[in-house]
């Protein structure tokens, strides 16, 4: 019959049983339970210890000699290999072994998870019972993770037990350079201005976002560089040699002429890095295949030491991209991957970038989708998360993710309620109703789910006001279930500001009409902002700001500069009643993606503030014609609104003209001019005036909006072309 080991909570006793109920357990006292560890794994020991220490309030004895009734630790690189662990019982001993310290500690977390301890999130652990622990005798396991190297970013990440316990990477250890590191290994600001013959000929302008891949003089910069990095890293296991975070390319007739033999604008990339990677043979160097080297290069196989990150930016993440026909294309990139380097790994982006506190409902697809990457031959996965800051379900996400790159065989399902039981208590089973809602909601939406969605994008889907209001009941009554429960309350409470903060920014689109962040006046005429909702902002700052939370996007915008930027846009966009409502007809049709409400955008009594994805309509690389009927509006002043934000390629446009209709005749009115753009990242909003004396002498206008011909070159890249987006169109 099989015996166990039974470790009691109050003592730290280990006792054995006979796994039968009418045979009693024997005397606790007779059987204490020690440590040993080997000099290699005294660390693991301590760590151990801390754990029992911080769980369960007491510690193990440690003993110097190897005896009966311990938990033996020790490292073995000699039959183990560095990310594997084993663990083995008999009647008497646990013996856990690992390849490295990293894999002991995962050795050491498999046994405490065995008798119930879980590290759930970076600060929480679960503990399944306050009584009894137990661990089976004469077992064996042998382990290692499903992909070689494993790094989450996400809060869990920056604290060092809850890497440990998932044996996650961590790249400031591992990489001696990281990520875009163009700039980094020839910086612009040393080399540019005095040899721009280094860097990309774009567009015909030499552009330092990239370099001359075929300049040897470049060569020997990188090479040098490289050397200096390894020597000040000699432990480091990766170099990252990666193009800037852009899609600059250099079209130089050399680098042309690579482009054409071995693949399009990356040819010539592929084409230096095998090189580069020649002359550091013993190194491995890493480098991202990311926007215009996302896919391989033709005919060109890459050298063994040369590590590639595949790093597919658009994909639908609403559906696993393992079958989802929408990423069929990054699939037959994968395959082709596959047989041009034996060192490929996967950048998996999993939340959303724009607003990190907004429901982005992808859980359900990690199991498939990291399946599916194990049996295509992918070795690592770079899990990009929210960094340090929390977002939507992050707990959750993390522990998932962190348990798939283990092992992609889990239960997705089963492993979704355990840990809503762990971490919500008694508020389990509603958080569960939540979540599943909110995804059955987004599959059988079979919307595209993009990494820079936001509320708005998914107004008309998985956060209708319909369904954002069934959420806000079934968080009522998960807040109810644990209100007696202050650590589970302020859980709960994290889901409850989630849809808060949904709330804030769909309120700013519907503005005046059902739902908007705009009522009525009962007294008068105009507009207010809805009662008590700017304290209902103010709260939410007030809650991010104390969970430390310093950035709700991944592009910045702190706690308070979002509460700011709320008290200027109830100020600015509250159109006062003097305007007069036009009627406006598109009769060139706005872009696709960003149309708004459609022409009532024009006319719905709010101005979009400096969110182009809220209310703005955008012509993108065309012109517009826009009919505006104003009847027997007594009109002076017709004004519009220009948004310019260059980082998303959006400009003023070159001129404004605009027409009066009068008997069957197009008579023009008044041009406006707008200047030369000037480099300038700052969002902007640019109001322009028509007051010709003659409005009054039409019924109906004509207003023609002239494009830019061209980006300026500072932000001119292929398949780029200039957007002019408007807002209101005031009458006065």
């Amino acid at each position: 019959m099989l015996q166990r080991f039974l470790i009691l909570f109050t003592t730290f006793s280990v006792t054995l049983t006979l796994n039968s109920q009418d045979i009693p357990v024997f005397d606790s006292e007779e059987f204490q339970l020690s440590l040993y560890s080997t000099e290699s794994a005294r660390q693991a020991s301590v760590d151990l210890n801390h754990y029992f220490s911080e769980v369960l309030g007491q510690t193990i004895n440690v003993t110097a000699v190897e005896e009966n009734n311990q938990i033996l630790l020790s490292i073995n690189t000699k039959t183990l290999n560095e990310i594997t662990f084993e663990i083995s019982s008999d009647s008497e001993n646990i013996r856990i072994t690992g390849g490295s310290p990293k894999s002991l500690q995962r050795g050491i977390a498999f046994f405490l998870e065995s008798i119930g301890i879980i590290k759930i999130t970076e600060m929480d652990w679960f503990l399944k019972s306050n009584r009894r622990l137990t661990f089976p005798s004469h077992f064996y396991k042998k382990s290692e993770p499903d992909f070689v190297y494993r790094y989450l970013y996400y809060p869990g990440n920056f604290n060092e037990k809850f890497r440990n316990w998932y044996q996650l990477d961590q790249i400031e250890e591992d990489f001696g350079v990281w990520g875009h590191s163009f700039y980094k290994l020839m910086p612009p600001k040393d080399y540019f201005e005095n040899q721009p013959e280094l860097f990309a000929l774009y567009e015909g302008e030499r552009n330092p976002g990239s370099i001359c891949y075929t300049n040897s003089e470049t060569k020997a910069i990188f090479k040098t560089e490289l050397t200096k990095i390894i020597q000040e890293h000699p432990n480091s296991e990766f170099f990252s040699v990666s193009q800037n975070d852009d899609a600059i390319y250099c079209q130089c007739d050399e680098c042309e002429k690579l482009n054409s033999k071995f693949g399009e604008e990356r040819g010539a990339h592929y084409v230096f890095l095998n090189e580069l990677a020649k002359a550091f043979p013993s190194q491995n160097l890493m480098s991202l295949a990311y926007l215009h080297t996302s896919k391989p290069p033709e005919n060109l196989h890459l050298v063994h030491n040369l590590h590639i990150i595949y790093c597919p930016i658009s994909l639908n993440r609403g559906r696993s991209f393992a079958d989802d026909p929408r990423s069929a294309g990054m699939r037959s990139i994968l395959k082709n991957w596959n047989s041009t380097t034996e060192n490929l790994y996967f950048w998996d982006y999993t939340v959303q970038f724009t607003d990190y506190f907004s429901a982005f409902p992808n859980i359900h697809t990690f199991q498939k989708n990291y399946d599916y990457l194990k049996s295509e031959g992918v070795k690592g996965i770079f899990s990009q998360g929210s960094a340090d800051i929390p977002s939507h379900f992050y707990e959750l996400r993390q522990y998932l993710l962190a348990n798939l790159m283990l092992n992609t065989e889990m239960n997705l399902d089963d492993e979704i309620s355990n840990f809503m039981k762990m971490y919500y208590g008694n508020a389990a089973d509603h958080i569960l109703d939540y979540f599943n809602l909110l995804t059955a909601n987004q599959i059988n939406s079979n919307s595209y789910l993009d990494i820079y969605d936001n509320p708005v994008e998914q107004i008309s889907t998985f956060l209708s006001p319909e369904q954002m209001s069934e959420y806000n009941q079934i968080i009522l009554k998960a807040e109810t279930a644990v209100s007696d429960k202050p650590k589970f309350f302020d859980r709960v409470k994290d889901l409850r500001y989630s849809l808060e903060y949904t709330y804030f920014q769909q309120s700013k689109f519907f503005g005046k009409d059902q739902h908007g962040m705009f009522v009525k006046k009962p007294s008068e005429d105009g507009f207010e902002v809805r009662p008590n909702l700017t304290n209902r902002v103010a709260d939410f700052t007030d809650y991010l700001n104390a969970k430390g939370v310093y950035e709700i996007a991944e592009m910045g915008l702190s706690p308070d500069e979002y509460f700011q930027h709320w008290k200027e846009i109830v100020t600015y966009a509250n159109i006062s009643p003097k305007a007069k409502k036009a009627s406006v007809k598109l009769l060139t049709k706005p872009s696709e993606v960003f149309n708004g409400k459609g022409a009532y955008s024009l006319v719905d009594g709010i101005r979009a503030y400096k969110d182009f994805s809220i209310n703005w309509i955008g012509w993108y690389g065309n012109d517009a014609e826009i009919q505006i009927d104003i009847d027997d509006i007594q009109a002076q002043r017709l004004r519009i609104n220009f948004l310019e934000d260059q980082r998303h390629w959006i400009f003023t446009p070159k001129k404004a003209i605009l027409f009066g209709l009068k008997d069957d005749r197009k008579i023009k009115i008044e041009t406006l001019n707008f200047p030369e753009a000037s480099e300038n990242y700052e969002v902007n909003i640019v109001s322009k005036n028509f007051t010709h004396s003659n409005l009054n002498n039409f019924d109906s206008f004509i207003l023609e909006i002239q494009n830019r011909d061209e980006l300026p070159s500072w932000r001119k890249r292929k398949h780029k072309q200039p957007m002019f987006m408007i807002d209101e169109i005031e009458i006065y």
